[in-house]
């Protein structure tokens, strides 16, 4: 929708202010995590497993550190040990123990690319070519790679001594590690009062955030038992945190600069590298830098998480909803956290339904740990949501933009999070959109063979950290 306001009347609007960064990144000023040169400064390498679900029966590092130009070497036994306390950082939450063993396996692996050892060298060919004389003694185990297997009453316990959260009850031996549910209203009433009820399970693969910088960290732990780190983050207050968490410093000991950042989405709020590097630089009293391939940054970080969603709504002949049911099944990856609750709160919330019924379960499969993309666990949720109601308009015969106008979300609604809606904005941009040239203008139908064209519409909600 174009503006006909007068531009004059602003300072910004209608103008092409420079960004602030433009100058230093088109000249190659800016330093990325990679550039990042320091006196003495060696290069590491990570040994990841080629298995997905595997016991650690031994590691054996002696011919690696024979190797001339190899300064130090590490695995998890390096790391201290720490407590399965629960951790609310914001997007990446989950345990102080399993924040640890996801850096670097401790006795077993989780997923194919889990980091097992890692190493110093004076240059990046010695290092890449030490890292190959770890030798690691596995024990394979059958993986686990989708929620329905992960879900099988006999499928094999990923996290053994975990112990899992259903509807407030404790539970040992699964690989769901939270189930939790909303409910509101009378959602069986709500589905025999509707004259028209459909129900869809929509099948998702986890999808990678797909940026075009690598992780990377470089990091000196000084005379003073301090830490400073260099790596390119969306929060480096979180990685301080998490950190000093690691590493069994207090917080007061890390400090973190943030270079700037090729890309994250979401992907660059966990940590990976920064605990190895800044290990390896106390045992060889030298700045140390680790930086991922693609392979790497594909095989071992986290992606969105995939699983299924399964939906069902029901409305009364006029088109109003009355009641929707949701079964959210997310894969959390080796380590509990698939964003669950957040899915949760997210998938009704754009529509106001008298009664809903959600379910979510957090789900341990062998791949990466989870990780933010874009709003964790909303783009799932809506997927599902959002294309039942197009069906259901293409179903019925009803304008979709009218019927989300119908069912929208707004000041004093109630949803499954709870507190009621202050002003929103949810209908006010629905009809902005209704009456735009873009939503008015015919399409065009004299189109070459084997093309189409169409026009859609979704809604898709966030609630935002704070």
């Amino acid at each position: 929708m174009v503006s006909t306001s007068d531009k004059k009347e602003y300072k910004v609007i209608g103008t092409r202010p420079i960004r602030h960064d433009g100058y230093d990144k088109v000249t190659g000023r800016a330093q990325y995590g990679a550039d990042i040169k320091l006196p003495g400064l060696v290069l590491g390498a990570v040994l990841r497993s080629p298995h997905a679900h595997a016991i650690i029966k031994n590691i054996d590092t002696s011919e690696a550190e024979k190797i001339p130009g190899v300064l130090a070497v590490m695995t998890s036994d390096d790391l201290p040990r720490l407590d399965d306390v629960q951790r609310a950082s914001s997007e990446e939450s989950g345990s102080e123990k399993h924040l640890s063993e996801n850096v670097l396996a401790y006795k077993k692996v989780m997923y194919k690319g889990h980091a097992v050892a890692a190493l110093a060298a004076i240059d990046q060919n010695t290092a890449e070519e030490a890292i190959k004389k770890i030798k690691v003694d596995y024990e394979i185990l059958e993986p686990v790679i989708n929620v329905d297997q992960a879900m099988h009453k006999d499928a094999p316990i990923i996290l053994e001594d975990f112990e899992a959260d259903h509807l407030g009850k404790k539970v040992l031996n699964t690989n769901v590690a939270l189930h939790e549910r909303y409910d509101f209203g009378d959602v069986e009433k709500g589905f025999s009062n509707s004259d028209f009820v459909l129900e869809k399970e929509v099948n998702m693969q986890t999808v990678h955030q797909g940026y075009i910088e690598p992780h990377n960290a470089t990091a000196i732990w000084d005379e003073e038992n301090r830490v400073k780190i260099w790596t390119s983050t969306q929060g480096s207050f979180v990685v301080r945190d998490s950190v000093s968490k690691v590493l069994g410093l207090d917080v007061s000991r890390v400090r973190v600069t943030p270079m700037e950042i090729g890309g994250g989405f979401g992907g660059k709020i966990p940590i990976y590298l920064e605990p190895l590097a800044a290990i390896l630089s106390k045992k060889s009293r030298r700045p140390v830098k680790l930086v991922m391939t693609r392979t790497d940054v594909f095989e071992a970080t986290g992606p969105a998480p995939g699983g299924k969603v399964k939906v069902k709504l029901g409305v009364d002949s006029s088109g109003k909803m009355l009641a929707a049911k949701a079964v959210i099944k997310l894969e959390a990856g080796g380590f509990p956290e698939a964003f669950i609750e957040a899915a949760s709160k997210c998938v009704f919330s754009c529509y106001d339904i008298p009664s809903t019924r959600i379910d979510g379960y957090d789900v341990i499969v062998n791949k990466p740990s989870s990780a933010p993309y874009r709003a964790p666990g909303s783009p799932q949720v809506a997927f599902a949501i959002e294309t039942l109601v197009d069906e259901i308009c293409s179903e019925k015969g009803w304008n979709p933009l009218e019927f989300r106008i119908k069912n929208v979300a707004r000041k004093g609604t109630r949803t499954a999070l709870g507190p009621l809606y202050t002003r929103i904005g949810l209908e006010e941009c629905l009809k902005a959109a209704k009456k735009s040239d873009h939503w008015k203008s015919k399409l065009d139908d004299n189109l070459s063979p084997g093309k189409k064209r169409g026009r859609g519409i979704a809604s898709g909600y966030w609630f935002n950290i704070g």
